[in-house]
């Protein structure tokens, strides 16, 4: 395959858990482990943005403004394997007690987030 072939994706983990979902808590090392371990099992490699990101939007729940501070994570994959990563994310949602997961592929913008 060559680098044509894939596509860039991205996608943020707010650095705590949903207060609404959760606790509001920092996330374990242990889960950041487990998303690092799940890339590279999966995608066999992927890229921790330096920094966190600031981002705010309406809890689509409340109504309300909701502001939160993220990790960006960044992984060149082909595009059959999207469904992949997308099933991944919805394991975030989980893991990482959110109500969906921003992910941009190529420029395209969807939120992954559970029935």
């Amino acid at each position: 395959m060559s680098p044509s072939d894939y596509l860039e994706c991205s996608f943020f983990i707010p650095l705590v858990r949903d207060a609404e979902l959760a606790d509001g808590e920092p996330h374990p090392r242990r889960v950041w482990k487990w998303l690092d371990n799940e890339l590279y099992v999966r995608f066999r490699g992927g890229t921790t943005a330096p920094g966190e990101y600031r981002g705010f939007y309406q809890d689509p729940d409340t109504g309300k403004q909701t502001s939160d501070r993220s990790r960006r994570f960044i992984v060149a994959i082909p595009e059959d394997r999207l469904d992949e990563l997308r099933k991944l994310l919805l394991a975030c949602c989980v893991f990482f007690a959110q109500k969906c997961i921003y992910l941009s592929v190529a420029g395209k913008v969807e939120f992954i987030a559970p029935d």
